[in-house]
């Protein structure tokens, strides 16, 4: 076993779960970071919520590190996700997202190089959803 490389944060602000990746990833520290946001997710109880991801300080992962988020990925197809909002800060970057990860591609995301406006375009698509189903 290995240590956990990569640092994060996961907060629930509303109906947001609000992830920030650092720096690079492996096995074990996407592991950590995968069961962090499923617990998040189960204290939705199936209610509708989204994500905003902040992905200016995460530097990349090992090619196993993006088969277990591909993985999860996967996994958060089935849950209640409305919508999924990753920051970034280059092109390249989203390039190596969606090539690593095309289960991201069966979701509704985008990207954006500003947090408020990530913010922004995730309420709207909140308010999209009745309010008896949120």
């Amino acid at each position: 076993m290995y240590a956990a490389h990569g640092d994060f944060s996961v907060v629930i602000q509303d109906d947001i779960i609000e992830v920030q990746l650092i720096g690079m990833f492996n096995h074990e520290g996407t592991e950590q970071y995968v069961n962090k946001v499923k617990a998040a997710v189960a204290k939705f109880d199936g209610r509708p919520f989204s994500m905003l991801i902040d992905d200016l300080k995460m530097e990349g992962g090992t090619p196993e590190a993006y088969e277990i988020l591909n993985r999860y990925n996967t996994w958060l197809n089935n849950q209640n996700l409305v919508a999924k909002a990753l920051i970034i800060d280059s092109e390249v970057k989203k390039f190596i997202i969606l090539d690593r990860t095309p289960a991201l591609k069966n979701q509704n995301a985008r990207f954006f190089k500003s947090r408020s406006k990530a913010i922004a375009w995730l309420r709207d698509e909140m308010m999209r959803i009745p309010f008896k189903e949120r």
